[in-house]
């Protein structure tokens, strides 16, 4: 009788919401589980993008037209659906290309994110023993590490939940422009989203986290500056903040908007200094300067709790900063100044700094000629849209981005135009210390949203132009409450998660094996869904996560011949069926390990386990895989027997 009347207190508004919620999940999780078709396959693997643009458009046109609660199942459903193809594609490619081994395991740069959240998880710190670069972000190694410890440490349910938030983001970002601007620049804009995120989905980075909020950070602005709320907006840049802390990239973005806040709720004065720094008679208030320092400090808090004191924050910028001065990129001052990579951190780092602030010196103007060289690649080699992978479609785009910021321009006075010039400005002050010849459009994953915005508002107002009315149908603005839980959601997760993973977490107790004097001990963590089984060709018809086929993995394996794991890759091309693989972490020392093993040693029973076995003989091997600061080894353990040594 209580649940009863319990359903019938609920607001009709909040049962359709969780409906729709529970009928998104469901589809989302039932593609994960079937894969899907290989047509499909092969149209999402395509290296043009350009059908594969317009494929994406159209279905999702098709979901975002329906009007009222139907309209809303559909397109939530449509644009999970996408993300969860995308995904389960990825499963079932096999794909070893550096960052990923078999479709799944993290190697290179992701290898560290997933090892040092496996660390902290453990008790340890966001660091292993080789490298540091998990520690330069703690936010995404916390997150990670949070997620990990949420599933049971399965790795794979992990990258699901990473997707899942990702496209629920998206989707209500595209409801608000849905709103503002109609059916095509909603669908504009998770189709470029989409497209950006596409080379991540399935991969252990940053850019799941810094797309996550930045993306949810723009809805919430975006309703703020539409009603001209000013606590929407103020969350909205602090979740901004927290996404550019989480992948740094175009830092300017920030001041950008402190100052167009001040100027868009001036009200009778030049600016609102109440909006931007608050008043001094007042230090309660919240204001736009304080938020953007909030997010600073909160960052560099889980920095200090979960990282270890040997890392510096952020400390590749002077990588960056020294290559945009000696017209190089990240990587010259390895090649100018080779002995840095025998420095153990912080040393390392400190020596960069200096260097770079030394050549600044020397040649400031160096600075200047470096930033006009950002610029002109930038704005004028088809960079921003160059995700997109479509000639056409990337002039189209930009095309479009141009018609949007002449007419901002012209319509200054409104907060959203003025919002979108400002955001303008401050990505344009952040390109030189983000150069396009560094990482392409990887550094700008926080603020990709920002970048997709400009052409579907141009493409709103090519419509309305043409008088194209079916492109501008428009949902009425529902209310902010889904925008603030998910918003606040992710702020909380993305501090409170590390934060409480590191406090929480302790060094497991376990009993230790001997093993025979001819091998070593390793301890890891058994747990589902971390792991890729090499199985006979016979035993299924097509490779899908876990479960690989061992002749599509020695294909894919061979992609690795010319890369820095050259030595691995053949070396891994020589296991034979019925093989399982992980990346995991010696519990004991904290270092990286691949274990090796027959599927039939692998113990059902989740918990420690105890490995004795041989590490690799190839000497080779540990000269391969450079990262930013020099090789990183890839320990190859090969076990001969298996003992659960704790539960």
């Amino acid at each position: 009788m209580r649940f009863k009347k319990l359903l019938a207190n609920l607001d009709n508004r909040w049962l359709y919401s969780l409906v729709i919620f529970i009928v998104g999940i469901s589809i989302y999780s039932a593609i994960l589980l079937v894969s899907v078709p290989s047509k499909l396959n092969i149209l999402l693997a395509a290296n043009d993008f350009t059908w594969l643009f317009v494929a994406i458009a159209s279905l999702l046109y098709l979901a975002y037209y329906p009007p009222g609660a139907i309209g809303i199942l559909t397109s939530f459903s449509g644009t999970l659906a996408l993300f969860a193809i995308e995904l389960s594609r990825f499963w079932r490619s096999g794909l070893s290309d550096g960052m990923t081994i078999a479709g799944f395991l993290p190697s290179s740069d992701a290898i560290n994110y997933y090892t040092a959240a496996l660390n902290l998880l453990e008790g340890k710190n966001l660091a292993n023993t080789t490298f540091l670069i998990a520690s330069w972000r703690p936010i995404f190694g916390g997150v990670l590490a949070t997620l990990l410890g949420l599933t049971g440490q399965n790795l794979q349910i992990t990258l699901a939940i990473l997707v899942l938030i990702n496209a629920i983001a998206c989707f209500l970002l595209a409801r608000e422009v849905q709103h503002s601007y109609g059916i095509a620049p909603a669908v504009l804009i998770v189709t470029l989203i989409f497209l950006f995120y596409k080379p991540f989905i399935g991969q252990v980075m940053t850019e799941h986290w810094g797309i996550a909020l930045g993306t949810i950070g723009l809805a919430v602005l975006w309703r703020g500056a539409l009603k001209e709320h000013q606590k929407l907006c103020l969350l909205g840049i602090f979740l901004l903040t927290l996404a550019l802390n989480a992948r740094v990239g175009a830092l300017f973005i920030l001041p950008a908007l402190i100052l167009w806040g001040a100027w868009a709720f001036r009200g009778t004065s030049f600016l609102s200094v109440r909006f931007a720094i608050g008043f001094a008679a007042a230090p309660w208030a919240i204001a736009a300067f304080s938020v953007v320092l909030l997010g600073f400090i909160l960052n560099s808090f889980i920095f200090k709790v979960a990282s270890t004191p040997n890392a510096i924050s952020n400390a590749n910028f002077f990588y960056t900063l020294y290559g945009l001065i000696v017209d190089g990129n990240w990587a010259t001052i390895r090649a100018d100044y080779p002995e840095i990579l025998k420095l153990a951190e912080p040393a390392r780092s400190l020596r960069v700094r200096e260097i770079a602030i030394e050549a600044l010196k020397a040649n400031p103007i160096g600075l200047v000629t470096g930033s006009i060289r950002a610029w002109q690649q930038f704005l004028f080699d088809d960079f921003v849209f160059s995700f997109v992978r479509s000639s056409r479609i990337n002039f189209l785009l930009q095309l479009s981005s141009v018609f949007a910021i002449v007419n901002c321009y012209r319509q200054r006075q409104q907060a959203t135009a003025s919002l979108m010039l400002a955001m303008a400005m401050g990505i344009l002050l952040s390109v030189p210390f983000v150069p396009p010849w560094d990482a392409g459009t990887r550094p700008y994953a926080a603020t990709i949203p920002l970048f997709c915005l400009f052409p579907a508002l141009g493409l709103a107002l090519f419509a309305q132009k043409m008088e194209w009315h079916k492109l501008q149908i428009t949902q009425p603005l529902q209310q902010p409450q889904i925008l603030l839980i998910v918003g606040i959601s992710l702020a909380v997760l993305s501090i409170g998660g590390p934060i409480a993973t590191a406090l929480a977490s302790h060094p497991p107790q376990f009993t230790e094996i001997s093993c025979p004097a001819t091998t070593e001990a390793i301890y890891f963590r058994n747990s589902p869904g971390s792991s890729i089984n090499l199985v006979p060709d016979r035993a299924t018809k097509r490779s899908y996560v876990p479960n690989i086929r061992i002749s599509d993995f020695k294909n894919s394996i061979k992609r690795l011949y010319r890369s820095d794991y050259v030595e691995t890759a053949k070396e891994l091309a020589q296991l034979d069926a019925n093989t399982t693989l992980r990346n995991t972490t010696d519990i004991k020392s904290g270092k990286l390990v691949w274990l090796i093993s027959k599927s039939r040693l692998i113990p059902k029973e989740s918990g420690i386990v105890g490995v004795c076995g041989r590490p690799t003989t190839n000497p080779a091997i540990a000269k391969y895989g450079r990262t930013y600061h020099g090789p990183l080894p890839v320990f190859l353990f090969y076990a001969d027997s298996m003992t659960v040594v704790s539960r």
